[in-house]
């Protein structure tokens, strides 16, 4: 099976989500009142920057990798919570619906990879011993 680099994947999806929080801030007009649009930017901060240091610290990059799991996964919760909670109100924001759950698809995408990477790493290293 072919090794996957789970560096690269934590830049592309730390990217991604930048991405997304710039469109979607940007989508609002830039208002300073609308700043929470701009939240998966800051996921994609702390993915880009742990990917970026996982690549320059290959002595800790297993400890660094366990990390993004934990922002993925806050990324999924988060994403999904507010996400219905904005279903929920009496007015429904399709736009914050949608950065929502996009944000929770990416990070939960993000995590997928990242469990099929520890699982073939474990299987890599029952097999070579």
């Amino acid at each position: 099976m072919a090794k996957t680099n789970m560096v690269l994947i934590a830049v592309v999806f730390g990217v991604l989500l930048i991405l997304q929080g710039l469109a979607f801030w940007l989508a609002t007009g830039f208002e300073a009142a609308r700043f929470t649009a701009v939240i998966p930017a800051f996921f994609g901060v702390l993915l880009l920057l742990l990917g970026i240091l996982s690549g320059l610290l290959p002595k800790i990059r297993m400890h660094l990798m366990h990390v993004t799991i934990l922002v993925a996964l806050l990324g999924i919760g988060g994403g999904i919570y507010m996400g219905l909670k904005s279903l929920r109100a009496e007015e429904i924001s399709w736009f914050k619906v949608w950065d929502q759950g996009l944000l929770a698809l990416l990070c939960a995408v993000y995590f997928g990879y990242c469990v099929a990477s520890f699982i073939n790493a474990r299987k890599n290293r029952a097999s070579a011993e």
